[in-house]
């Protein structure tokens, strides 16, 4: 897939390749191999070339925001080659109730129980991963209707945690 962006003013090319274990991104002909995990609907973990990062995401009208290391970059929306189609970011309502891990680790703090009520991007929970400690966010308002996990369990990319339901 190819997209268009604009960073900070200028306008960027790059090409996307899905493998087995995460992209290959060419951007101005340097190929980099990047791994990435959603820790929550505004956060992501990247692995480029072996080194990790963390990115704060916040979406604007046009663009986002981004900070990465004490760094903050304007990059608007990716324009993408129309052969591809549009690129699908809005999940479902019942996905945004299924409050999953991002990635493999230890459940190290559950900040709810079974009836309490959440609200959009309120912590649940933290999950330990590569010695990091990542917060796990609700994605809606709304009420936990059920705990899946405990403090201590051992969990993999993408089980459920935490199921929420709307309130009436």
């Amino acid at each position: 897939m190819n997209f268009e962006f604009v960073v900070d003013g200028q306008t960027c090319l790059l090409s996307v390749e899905k493998l087995a274990k995460g992209w290959q991104i060419n951007i101005a002909g340097e190929k980099v191999v990047v791994d990435d995990w959603w820790v929550s609907e505004q956060e992501i973990s990247l692995i480029i070339d072996g080194r990790s990062y963390v990115v704060a995401v916040v979406p604007q009208e046009e663009s986002y925001l981004c900070w990465v290391q004490g760094e903050i970059w304007s990059i608007s929306k990716p324009q993408q080659d129309a052969e591809f189609g549009g690129v699908e970011q809005d999940s479902s309502l019942e996905d945004k109730l299924k409050i999953k891990a991002p990635m493999p680790g230890k459940v190290i703090k559950l900040n709810v129980q079974e009836g309490d009520p959440v609200r959009e991007n309120q912590t649940l929970a933290v999950v330990e991963a590569m010695k990091m400690e990542n917060e796990i966010k609700s994605t809606v308002a709304g009420l936990v209707k059920k705990v899946l996990i405990k403090v201590g369990d051992l969990v993999e990319n993408d089980k459920v945690l935490i199921e929420l339901g709307i309130e009436d």
